[in-house]
């Protein structure tokens, strides 16, 4: 029976018309989705206990306790290289390096495209469980022995080791700005860690097993653990507080990894299964089996469409997640400036990639405080005689629905639009929920992609009715404040850089932008801008206001260059057992630093290589140098010299090191 003759019967029975919209739900609904085995990797001869894909998805490395290392095409399964060495691995995040654990109690760096060694680095006194890089690629994080030590990939040099944990430590992870190194371990709790200093910040309490993984999320601000206790449970990662937790599995938890997108969370575990959960409400999404074993480690691919797992049973299966359809239904415009008090806007909800849709069902959820709901008309996607059910209204959201009398639709095109009224003009988000698309069979599927859309003020934070420095100063300083705040720009519930990039954009686009430009740059300098853009950079923002705001932080920057090449002073000093030394370049040039002693005789010689001009002042961006001679030992106390080269340019400084 089709959709029609279903809804014209029950309108005959004279059904309540939630009634009716929950019976044509509800009938014939059959998820079309499905998550399939693509391919098996086998030769390892032992539990494969590690998975990484390389950056650009064209490698895929697997570690095993046969203490072997092998590198994959994802494509095609074929075996590239076998590197010796055992889990954990990662990648660097250029793609370049390659990081594993040695049975030696050693880390060991590779060259990810030959599979060549570099570098071996010593130190750790136990078995290592957990190796992962910063963002940036500059720090090196691995576990070993119940502790967790910080390296510089490039040199080797060991940086700092972090406090035991009371329990062995089983993974660490880096948040996506790098500030927050997260461990977790045999002590059922999770530890926080500044990963510049390695001072401690917070303890995560709450399961009652070991803590096996714990993974970010790419937004930084859900951090996810999964445990022997065989639960996976959300945390946010600045206040400590639990979010939520998501139980089913029968075996411990192993491993988790959140999707590129951050929408999905999956948990491979020992009853031999993985799991999707929805990210950002912990509910269970699908079970994928086929291993004959514990799943131990798995990883999405960088574009989000395979998982890859790996298993006690020796192998390494890969799993495709692409839908058989990828419709998307979203709001055009996703983001917009709301209109003042009492005024009316419209909303289009639009579909993508739409195959064989005879109608729809939506849930909009909006802020009742900021806007109300007025009306909404069918588009133009549905086939000609469609006719749309009265929309289901309570107080902060409205459920659409509509069905098609014809043929089935394919393709792009509008469902809906939308009318609103604003109450108060303020950040306010509407989302997309329970979105079904139905075939004229009455068999439903959901999307593959759903997003809602911001409507927001205008980036005047302080309220002068002007976009100007002031705002910007306002929203730097309130960086990382979280609930109900007018420096949240873009309504997030938190004020990070994506607010700032908002109000950069919103300045660039004035008359006044040139010298607004002048006004930051006198007031903020050049370092802290050029942090400002490199996180602004590291959240891969995409929508057109935030391209503009790192488009004019970039146009700062341009102007900001020195007009000298200088060595600077380096800090601390005196130190023990590190400094880091910042100097400027006025044009492009390859660099050089050559520390001496009092005698004059070289103790290091630090090869910076190519530099484009600009200020190497920050800790990101500075030479570092860790207080150890070429041969790797620590230098006696006393007074040292340190000489930067670059191009017919030289200069000296003295230093002391005191212990």
């Amino acid at each position: 029976m089709r959709l029609k003759e279903q809804f014209d019967s029950m309108v005959n029975q004279n059904l309540h018309w939630k009634t009716v919209l929950t019976i044509v739900i509800l009938f014939g609904s059959v998820p079309l989705t499905s998550f399939a085995q693509s391919r098996t990797l086998r030769g390892h001869t032992y539990d494969v206990d590690g998975i990484a894909f390389s950056p650009d998805g064209l490698t895929l490395a697997s570690g095993s306790d046969d203490n072997t290392v092998r590198l994959w095409d994802p494509v095609t399964g074929a075996h590239r290289h076998t590197l010796e060495g055992n889990a954990p691995i990662a990648f660097s995040p250029d793609g370049l390096t390659l990081a594993s654990m040695g049975s030696d109690n050693t880390v060991r760096l590779w060259d990810a495209a030959t599979g060549a060694h570099r570098h071996t680095l010593e130190g750790h006194t136990g078995w290592g469980l957990a190796i992962a890089f910063s963002p940036d690629g500059r720090t090196l994080a691995s576990m070993g022995s119940g502790t967790v030590r910080l390296w510089d990939p490039v040199t080797g040099a060991h940086r700092h080791t972090l406090a035991r944990h009371t329990g062995w430590v089983n993974d660490i992870a880096f948040s996506p700005d790098g500030l927050t190194l997260a461990s977790g371990g045999g002590n059922n709790t999770v530890s926080l860690w500044d990963a510049a200093t390695g001072a401690h910040r917070h303890t995560l309490e709450g399961h009652t097993g070991d803590v096996n993984d714990i993974a970010f999320s790419p937004d930084g601000l859900t951090l996810a653990s999964g445990s022997e206790d065989g639960t996976v449970r959300l945390w946010d990662p600045v206040t400590g507080a639990r979010l939520h937790t998501s139980e089913g599995h029968t075996g411990d938890v192993n491993d988790i990894a959140f999707s590129p997108d951050g929408r999905a969370l999956a948990s491979g575990s020992g009853d031999n299964t993985m799991r999707l959960w929805d990210a950002a409400t912990g509910a269970h999404r699908h079970t994928l089996e086929g291993h004959t074993a514990g799943v131990n480690d798995i990883a999405f691919s960088p574009d989000g469409r395979t998982l890859a797992s790996g298993s006690e049973d020796r192998t390494v299966r890969l799993w495709d997640l692409t839908p058989p359809a990828e419709a998307s239904v979203r709001f055009l415009p996703s983001q917009m400036t709301s209109p003042a008090a009492g005024a009316q806007f419209n909303l289009s909800l639009r579909i993508g990639g739409g195959v064989d849709v005879a109608g729809y069902q939506a849930t909009v959820s909006f802020d009742s405080t900021a806007l109300r709901y007025v009306s909404y008309s069918n588009g133009d996607y549905l086939a000609d005689g469609a006719f749309q059910i009265p929309a289901i209204v309570e107080e902060n959201r409205v459920t659409l629905s509509a069905t098609s009398t014809g043929a089935e639709s394919r393709g792009d095109g509008t469902l809906a639009t939308l009318t609103f009224e604003v109450i108060a003009a303020k950040n306010s988000l509407l989302s997309l929920s329970n979105v079904l698309l139905s075939n004229g069979s009455g068999v439903f599927s959901r999307p593959w992609r759903v997003k809602g859309a911001r409507v927001m003020p205008m980036a005047d934070v302080n309220g002068d009715g002007a976009v100007n420095m002031q705002d910007l100063a306002v929203v730097a300083a309130r960086f990382g404040q979280r609930g109900e705040n007018s420096a949240d720009v873009n309504g997030d519930r938190v004020v990070n850089i994506a607010d700032l990039v908002l109000v950069a954009a919103a300045i660039g686009r004035t008359a006044a932008a040139p010298s607004a430009a002048q006004e930051i740059v006198a007031a903020f300098g050049a370092v802290e801008i050029r942090v400002w853009l490199a996180e602004a950079r590291a959240l891969r923002l995409t929508d057109d206001a935030s391209r503009r705001g790192i488009l004019f932080l970039e146009q700062l920057l341009s102007v900001m260059k020195p007009t000298e090449t200088a060595l600077l002073p380096n800090y601390p000093n005196p130190f023990n057992p590190e400094t880091w030394i910042p100097y400027q370049l006025r044009r492009d040039g390859t660099v050089t630093l050559t520390i001496y002693d009092a005698t004059g005789a070289p103790v290091r010689l630090l090869n910076l290589g190519s530099r484009a001009a600009g200020f190497y002042t920050d800790r990101l961006r500075a030479a570092y140098w860790d207080g150890r001679n070429g041969n790797g030992e620590s230098v006696a106390s006393g007074v040292y010299f340190y000489r930067l080269s670059a191009g017919e340019y030289s200069q000296a400084r003295r230093m002391a090191v005191v212990k």
